[in-house]
């Protein structure tokens, strides 16, 4: 699926009251009138409308209430509402189909999705990359690419300096910057930076496990003896059959001569003893029996999770199925390769059933973002699941443990007593005694070295993991690095083409052998100069064009993730000459005729050129001052 995003229509609110509500359509899109007029309010509804983060608004923009835009994307149409606000991080509307249909429904019928990727959720930005087409990518700097990152490259306006290649904002990396760029040129992906994520991540398992071991080899080492496992459960048992021998061996020898005082006290210390033997027993058997149960479910919501899995892959195949096949147009049956005779237009060419209508294809999306958010959800619980076996684990350990010791406490009192033999029992108990600590320690043993064996199989899983994960990424961005020659070279000639075609007598630029430019440190040049723009108007031109190049590599190359799709405000910014905002126009127009892939280019200006003022690329009139783009309402 080729990455699109096409703008159908804006619509701009306030109660019932109608601030701005104007259609625009694939190609060229212009907006245009005088000074004032609020043509860069306009494209700051758009860029808000889409998921920008916008929070200073036009003290005329500040008194609307609501944008909706209609899109369409690959997966069907979209409608989009924000209520304008000055709190950044502003949630989104979602209904999948028209604003027609959109604007009657009721609340039910849209989704609020947040601007920040939910726990166990979806982002707005995430349903519209999906809508798009664009893979779901993250930063090296961990931070979810966002619609709001995304419209930094896509919306050219007047604020930002002129030799940025990004909308400026204050807190803002490199490395975003940099995932951003890759992205829209299909260098970046998911593959990468998902691995790079993983490898931080398992770094930080593996210097935990480790750290884990070294302390356990550590306290080990202080016993002075042997830990391995297969050695410390052969003492353990050695030390079982002598304490049981010894403890036969005192029954035998007590005789039930007690007085009715000590009987009395001795069958008080047996029932506390009992007591407690039972209580720990019952712990051990609840412990066990949840432990199963959650054995159950965990193993139910695997089979659930790998059902979800299958179920979404079917319905992905499906999906492209249709998208491949649902549009051909045969010329003979494949069944008997018969001539097929003509359809309606807008049916299936094969059997002239109506085709899915737009609304069909968003609500194809709506069904598999559904199924993913059940299969996060299911993901999420197991590993709830999965943590609670692990603490239930942990506490049936010590539970065990402490039934030995009540076990023992239990045999001791069933021997104990006044007997004419009390030296003997004395012995007897006193070697009892011993084992029962001997036990205890060697128990503790067992523990430590349980622990040392299975943090060192951690270490050695994470480690391969870790080589797995290195080669992957050498591997990736050996790839990638092919692909960014190809992707940015493209941009780089495109840019070249349009600025030898700058008139030449308004041109800064002299010779131009290359344009240069980086996402990362945000910067274009000419010829390796940074600086080679000139005149604050030629650097505009240089900026505009290096975005223009952008969108035509992207016409060019289907690779490109960048959804065909630019705003620029302004074009004519820091005093340039008209002839010159002209010039640019123009080439907008042509590049947009020349392209044969469905896209979108949307601009303001104030000197539009003479052929193009009374086009069909002219949205609504021509605005200014005392007609504004806002019809703002005299008590609003």
């Amino acid at each position: 699926m080729t990455p699109m995003l096409k703008i159908d229509r804006l619509l701009v609110t306030k109660g019932t009251h109608v601030f701005f509500d104007e259609p625009f359509k694939s190609g060229v899109n212009i907006i245009h009138g005088s000074n004032g007029s609020g043509k860069s309010t306009v494209t700051d509804f758009i860029f808000f409308g889409l998921g920008g983060d916008l929070s200073k608004w036009k003290p005329v923009a500040s008194r609307a209430e609501k944008v909706h835009l209609q899109i369409t994307t690959p997966s069907g149409t979209l409608t989009l509402c924000r209520e304008v606000s000055e709190k950044t991080g502003r949630p989104m509307s979602v209904y999948f189909g028209q604003m027609e249909d959109a604007l009657t429904s009721p609340l039910d019928a849209w989704q609020t999705l947040p601007y920040r990727r939910a726990e166990h959720g979806y982002s707005f930005s995430q349903v519209i990359f999906e809508s798009m087409g664009m893979p779901e990518s993250i930063s090296e700097g961990a931070s979810n690419i966002t619609m709001h990152q995304l419209l930094r490259l896509l919306y050219v306006d007047q604020m930002t300096p002129v030799q940025r290649l990004f909308r400026v904002e204050n807190f803002d990396t490199w490395q975003t910057r940099q995932a951003v760029g890759d992205l829209l040129a299909g260098v970046g992906g998911y593959d990468l930076f998902d691995r790079q994520i993983e490898l931080r991540d398992t770094n930080k398992l593996y210097d935990a496990a480790n750290a884990t071991y070294k302390s356990l080899v550590s306290v080990a080492t202080g016993y002075g003896e042997n830990i391995l496992l297969e050695h410390i459960q052969a003492a353990i048992k050695g030390a079982q059959e002598t304490r049981d021998q010894n403890l036969a061996g005192l029954k035998r020898l007590v005789e039930a001569t007690e007085t009715d005082e000590t009987a009395d006290k001795l069958k008080t210390v047996r029932k506390e003893a009992t007591k407690a033997l039972n209580s720990k027993k019952a712990e051990v058997h609840r412990l066990t029996s949840e432990l199963e149960v959650l054995g159950y479910e965990i193993d139910d919501a695997d089979a659930f999770i790998k059902h979800l899995n299958h179920a979404l892959h079917d319905f992905e195949a499906a999906a492209d199925t249709f998208s491949a096949l649902g549009h051909l147009e045969f010329e003979f049956c494949p069944a008997c390769f018969s001539k097929v005779k003509d359809k309606t237009q807008g049916h299936c060419q094969l059997c002239d059933e109506p085709g899915v209508s737009e609304e069909g294809g968003s609500r194809t999306l709506a069904v598999k973002l559904d199924l993913q958010m059940q299969l996060r959800e299911s993901i999420a619980i197991q590993k709830e699941r999965q943590d609670e076996k692990k603490s239930k684990s942990s506490h049936l350990r010590v539970a065990k443990t402490e039934l030995r010791k009540a076990m023992a406490s239990a045999d001791m009192t069933s021997v104990d007593g006044a007997t004419g033999r009390e030296t003997a029992v004395a012995e007897l108990s006193r070697k009892i005694g011993f084992l029962d600590s001997e036990l205890e320690g060697l128990q503790k043993r067992l523990e430590i070295a349980s622990r040392i064996d299975a943090a060192s199989k951690a270490k050695e899983d994470l480690n391969e993991r870790i080589t797995r994960l290195k080669d992957d990424i050498k591997r990736i961005e050996r790839e990638q690095n092919k692909r960014k020659l190809t992707a940015y070279s493209r941009i780089s000639d495109c840019a070249k083409a349009l600025l030898e075609q700058d008139l030449k007598e308004h041109s800064d630029f002299d010779r131009i052998d290359h344009v240069g430019f980086e996402f990362s440190g945000d910067w274009v040049a000419i010829n390796g100069d940074k600086n080679r723009g000139g005149s604050a108007s030629g650097m505009v031109v240089l900026k505009n064009s290096v975005a223009a190049a952008m969108l035509q590599a992207s016409l060019q190359d289907p690779l490109f993730n960048l959804p065909r799709w630019m705003m620029f405000d302004n074009i004519e910014d820091k005093g340039m000459v008209q002839e010159r905002s002209w010039n640019f126009q123009r080439l907008l127009v042509g590049l947009s005729k020349a392209s044969k892939s469905e896209h979108q280019i949307i601009f303001t200006t104030s000197k539009i050129a003479p052929e193009l003022a009374g086009s069909d690329c002219v949205i609504g009139r021509q605005f200014t001052k005392a007609s504004p783009t806002l019809r703002i309402p005299s008590n609003g």
